[in-house]
C-alpha cells in the first residue's frame, strides 16, 4: 500500500490502492507486517518466505513434547513392575494378620477373662507379635518404595521378609485354632498348649530382632 500518496522509492504520486509504483514499479509494501488472522495477540512477520510466527510455534511446540517426554522429578510415585508381585503379597498378608489378630483378641477375652495375670501375659505377647509383624512390612515397604529399578538383592531380601511375616502370621493361626479347641472343650486341658504356642511366637520374634 502507499504511504503518503508518493512512492517511498522515487516520489512519484500514487494512489492509496496502489501496491507497485506505477513509475519505477518498485513494490510498495514489501517491508510491511501484515496481522495474522489466526491470532489477535501475535503479528506474523514474513521474511524471505518463512512466516516467523509459525516458525516459534513449532519450537514452543518441540519444546513441550521434550518437556512431557521427561522422567517425572518423583521417580518413586509407582512400583517398580518387577516388585508388584511382593507388594501385593504383603498387603494380602496385613489384612489377613489383621483379622486374624482380631479374632486371638476376642478369644482371649473369652478364655481369660479381664483382670487375670493371665490374660494380660497373654496379649502382651500378641501385642508384641503386633510390632514386630508391622516392623518388618514397614520395612519391606519402604524397599519397595526407594527403588527405582530391580536388584536380586533387594528381591531376595523382600523374599524373606514374607517368609518372616508368613511365619507369625501361622503361629497366630495356630493359636486361635488352640484357643477356640480350648474354649470349645471347657476345660483347662489346652491351657497349657496354648502356653507353648505363646512362647513359639515369643521365641520367634526374638529371632526377627536378632537377625535384625
Amino acid at each position: 500500500m502507499a504511504k503518503d500518496n508518493f512512492c517511498i522509492y522515487c516520489g512519484f504520486k500514487l494512489f492509496p490502492e496502489d501496491h507497485f509504483c506505477p513509475n519505477c514499479g518498485k513494490k510498495l509494501d514489501d517491508a510491511e507486517i501484515k496481522p495474522n488472522k489466526s491470532s489477535k495477540y501475535e503479528p506474523s512477520k514474513v521474511v524471505d518466505g518463512i512466516d516467523l510466527s509459525k516458525v516459534n510455534k513449532a519450537k514452543k511446540a518441540a519444546s513441550n513434547d521434550y518437556s512431557s517426554s521427561r522422567p517425572s522429578k518423583n521417580k518413586y510415585a509407582t512400583t517398580t513392575p518387577d516388585y508388584t508381585y511382593y507388594k501385593n503379597q504383603i498387603k494380602k498378608l496385613k489384612e489377613t494378620y489383621e483379622t486374624k489378630e482380631a479374632k486371638v483378641l476376642e478369644l482371649l477375652e473369652k478364655k481369660f477373662p479381664s483382670g487375670q495375670i493371665s490374660y494380660y501375659r497373654f496379649k502382651e505377647e500378641v501385642d508384641n507379635c503386633r510390632v514386630s509383624f508391622f516392623r518388618e512390612t514397614d520395612a519391606a515397604e519402604s524397599m519397595i518404595e526407594l527403588s527405582d529399578e530391580y536388584s536380586d538383592k533387594i528381591a531376595q531380601e523382600l523374599k524373606n521378609k514374607i517368609k518372616t511375616l508368613q511365619s507369625i502370621v501361622g503361629k497366630l493361626n495356630d493359636l486361635q485354632n488352640e484357643l477356640i479347641i480350648s474354649i470349645s472343650n471347657g476345660d483347662d486341658d489346652g491351657d497349657e498348649e496354648i502356653r507353648n504356642l505363646l512362647n513359639e511366637m515369643s521365641d520367634l520374634i526374638k529371632s526377627v530382632k536378632d537377625y535384625e
